[in-house]
């Protein structure tokens, strides 16, 4: 497949329809007045990956994010993060993602947390970014490496758009030793659109790429605990079937055949 191709296939992965209705529905959110929610109150179902929001606090440290930022939420899934970085940081924060339903989705929950003159979303790809070089402070970007074959495109285009001393930030779930991966897993059904390279070669393609201290701040450190029991999670977005997908990425990162990474990369 060529990467219109895979694009076409995550981007199916990430749409299940009705998205908005069932968080507002689940969380009791129908009748609420625009701008009454705190951002806080989405957070156990609008952090779509490993680690919930810790891993988002997590990461704003390691990247060194300050107030007055402008920051390029590369991948951005239903905005968590852009909100997260807007209210605590005061960022101003473009977002893009591969799915039109969850630009909608973002744009809806911006709006129901009073962010909507705040964060900028539209539909796109992460190969061919639709915005300026030398545009941004950070460009940030949760799991999203796993669904992009062409990491090379991927990282020069984040690497265009930043200006210079900024900062890139990313999770990516890394292929370890050991056996084959069992899916479904979070980012893919199958290895058709599961593109894990080993951290040396995520590394190594950054650096490639123009980026310097390079560092993995996962490396060693324990996991973000998981997502607490009985609490609303990323099933409403991601489907009903995410326990098992959570189980079978699980079961490869305690074995090693996955490996977390927290990766900071700058320009100079």
């Amino acid at each position: 497949m060529d990467s219109s191709d895979i694009e076409e296939k995550v981007a199916s992965h990430y749409t299940r329809g009705d998205v908005t209705d069932r968080i507002l529905t689940t969380l009791d959110l129908q009748d609420v007045a625009r701008g009454s929610v705190p951002i806080e109150a989405l957070f156990p179902v609008d952090q779509l990956h490993h680690g919930g929001v810790s891993l988002t606090e997590r990461m704003a440290s390691a990247a060194g994010i300050k107030s007055g930022m402008k920051v390029l939420d590369a991948g951005s899934g239903i905005g968590g993060s852009a909100r997260f970085l807007v209210d605590r940081f005061d960022c101003e924060v473009d977002a893009i993602d591969l799915s039109d339903e969850f630009v909608r989705t973002a744009e809806d929950l911006d709006r129901l947390v009073g962010l909507s003159s705040r964060i900028s979303h539209r539909a796109g790809s992460v190969l061919d970014l639709p915005y300026d070089s030398n545009s941004f402070d950070a460009v940030w970007s949760q799991n999203v490496t796993m669904n992009v074959a062409d990491k090379t495109a991927m990282f020069a285009e984040a690497f265009r758009v930043m200006q210079p001393n900024g900062v890139y930030v990313l999770t990516h779930i890394g292929r370890g030793a050991g056996g084959e991966i069992d899916y479904p897993l979070p980012w893919a059904m199958t290895e058709a659109t599961s593109f894990t390279v080993p951290p040396s070669e995520l590394v190594h393609a950054l650096s490639e790429a123009g980026f310097q201290n390079i560092k993995d701040h996962a490396k060693g450190a324990p996991p973000p605990p998981p997502a607490s029991d009985g609490q609303p999670d990323d099933s409403l977005a991601m489907g009903d079937d995410m326990p098992q997908r959570r189980a079978n990425s699980g079961r490869a990162v305690a074995d090693g055949r996955l490996v977390p990474m927290l990766v900071t990369a700058r320009r100079f």
